[in-house]
């Protein structure tokens, strides 16, 4: 009498029945997904920063990580099986939230294979319609629900007495509005691409755009604050440009100023530039004939806000006198008037 023993080291009948009936229960008690396979990078790799080819090509060897992906333009339709479980509330910083971000679906392995040519791999997003949702707060537009591969392995559960796989597992995450799926998203420039749709990016910019708003109507812009600089040439060093600040009380073209004071001298010629320090800012003027032509404010200081009204504030170094004839600083720091005490 044979010795018994159920490894074989050969896939026999035994294992094609068993593997049949598999694929026909995942296949009859399974939810339809739809895979947008992934096929590869857009490998436009001028500055030489990538490595491999072909599955091992990676983009970024810093982050580890394919940013242009390629996804087939046919999309595959398969059965899969998971556990649906009760909504996990995550304790956090802010509260109770529900985390069903989260999926691990089990598969036909070699139903996997005949249809896609492989297993399912990092990078492959799926698409499950029964999670679409067609109740959205507002009456938007109902979608399904995108997932993208994260990791995959062979479940314990998928090994049969022979010791032969024949499930695949896979982990599944919320995919993102980044540019690793524009493939299947869209770029956004249609109103109907699903980046538009998924995303709260055109929500966010109007937000920030709503705030910046308010921001302008609160604090309004000074239009006498520079903003910039212009370029000049020295005439004394034309190889050397430098930059004219209009705000900052220095005359244009490297030039120099004869002088500061409160009252204009009366040996200057014309183009001779004069700073009058009794203006608040202080004023550049240029001399032209018998007028003196105003050029710039002096706005430069060590801090300015956006509006006068905060600089004069914080800035504050004017006195006051209380009515027992004392003097003191207008400016007083909170902690000279609340005093700690203890309880």
């Amino acid at each position: 009498m044979p010795r018994l023993s159920l490894w074989n080291k050969n896939k026999t009948n035994d294992y094609d029945f068993q593997d049949k009936i598999i694929a026909e229960n995942i296949n009859a008690g399974g939810t339809g997904v739809y895979v947008h396979k992934y096929i590869g990078t857009y490998t436009d790799d001028s500055a030489n920063t990538s490595i491999g080819t072909g599955d091992l090509y990676i983009q970024d060897v810093l982050f580890l990580e394919n940013r242009d992906r390629k996804y087939d333009t046919d999309i595959y339709e398969l059965r899969g099986t998971y556990n649906v479980s009760e909504p996990d509330f995550d304790l956090t910083q802010f509260g109770m939230f529900v985390n069903n971000n989260d999926l691990q679906m089990t598969f036909h392995m070699n139903t996997l294979a005949s249809l896609l040519g492989r297993r399912l791999m990092a990078g492959d997003v799926l698409e499950l319609p029964h999670l679409r949702d067609d109740l959205l707060l507002g009456g938007g537009e109902a979608v399904n629900r995108f997932f993208v591969v994260s990791d995959a392995g062979r479940p314990a559960e998928g090994y049969d007495a022979r010791w032969w796989p024949h499930l695949w597992k896979v982990k599944l995450t919320n995919i993102t509005d980044s540019p690793e799926y524009r493939d299947i998203l869209g770029t956004g420039e249609q109103a109907d691409d699903l980046r538009n749709i998924l995303s709260t990016y055109s929500t966010e910019i109007a937000i920030s755009d709503k705030v910046m708003e308010m921001a302008a109507s609160d604090m309004p812009y000074d239009s006498g604050y520079a903003k910039g600089g212009h370029l000049y040439v020295d005439v004394n060093a034309p190889d050397k440009p430098g930059v004219y600040f209009p705000a900052d009380g220095t005359p244009p073209n490297g030039a120099t100023i004869v002088g500061s004071g409160t009252s204009f001298p009366t040996d200057c010629v014309n183009g001779d530039y004069f700073l009058r320090t009794d203006f608040n800012p202080n004023r550049l003027f240029v001399k032209n004939l018998s007028v003196w032509h105003k050029v710039s404010d002096d706005k430069k200081e060590a801090w300015s806000a956006a509006n006068k009204l905060l600089t004069s504030f914080v800035n504050n170094d004017a006195s006051r006198t209380n009515t027992d004839g004392t003097t003191g600083t207008e400016k007083t720091s909170l902690s000279k008037i609340i005093k700690p005490k203890a309880d």
